[in-house]
């Protein structure tokens, strides 16, 4: 074998062990990604539908935006929402 040939083989075999561990480092990071951002809209789901239920039982929206550290906004959204459901 030449001396071309080697660097060449020793140039590819570097790089199929790089590409190996480059899909595993992004396998591996896009799985922590993906259960991060569930885990946070896991959270936020709760948090709304303890909004949800706080307001049913008559609390305030500020008093409830405190509670569940949702905007005011927010709550005051739901609070509209709730208000309607109430009505029918």
């Amino acid at each position: 074998m030449t001396w071309a040939v080697k660097m060449a083989d020793a140039r590819y075999d570097g790089y199929d062990e790089g590409y190996e561990k480059g899909i595993s480092v992004g396998l591996t990071t896009g799985r922590e990604e993906g259960i991060s951002i569930g885990l946070e809209r896991g959270a936020y789901q709760t948090k709304l539908e303890t909004a949800k239920s706080f307001l049913a039982e008559g609390l305030t929206p500020q008093v409830v935006a405190r509670c569940t550290g949702l905007p005011i906004e927010r709550v005051m959204e739901l609070s509209t929402i709730t208000d309607r459901l109430k009505e029918e």
